[in-house]
């Protein structure tokens, strides 16, 4: 007596290769589909970039181009990290970021532990903020991007500046492009 496999080894082999292809692709965090950005903050000695002209570099890179067709499709991400010794601030003029739930509660005057879903309303997912955020130093935050003028055929070609409003006097700013 022979016995028959419903699906053949030879079959099988293919969609084994897809699941693994799609495995490596998406990966197994679930945050397939975002896109990030990344500013570290930098502080440079004496006579290196723009000290040479009396000012200081705080965030690099210096210019981020978001695509509207690529980019956009996905949740975008400004993942900030200041691996100085030094505390600094991320702004971005006329961008907004959705504030994180520890942060609405916080401006609500809640305990973040004791939060319950129905607190926040059905809005919580929404609430936006200008982007300025205060990054301690050696720490590293990451923050959701709202669409909010990058997204829409008025805010093509559209820049924004960042900068650290704590050290205003001694930075070199940065710009956003919308591509």
């Amino acid at each position: 007596m022979i016995i028959q496999r419903a699906y053949p080894l030879r079959a099988t082999i293919p969609l084994i290769a897809a699941l693994v292809l799609c495995i490596l692709l998406f990966g197994l965090t679930g945050e397939a589909g975002a896109k990030e950005f990344r500013f570290v903050a930098q502080e440079l000695g004496k006579g290196q970039g723009a000290i040479e002209m009396g000012e200081m570099e705080i965030w690099l890179p210096t210019a981020v181009v978001i695509d509207q067709e690529e980019d956009l499709k996905e949740p975008v991400w400004f993942v900030l990290e200041n691996p100085t010794g030094t505390d600094h601030e991320f702004a971005v003029v006329g961008l907004f970021m959705y504030l994180s739930v520890e942060e609405m509660a916080h401006a609500l005057g809640i305990d973040p532990h004791n939060i319950q879903p129905h607190m926040l309303g059905p809005q919580a997912e929404t609430i936006m903020e200008p982007i300025r955020v205060k990054i301690k130093a050696g720490e590293t935050k990451k923050i959701l991007v709202a669409p909010v003028g990058l997204a829409g055929k008025r805010n093509l070609g559209a820049h924004y500046q960042f900068f650290c409003p704590k050290h205003k006097d001694i930075r070199v700013s940065g710009f956003i492009f919308v591509d």
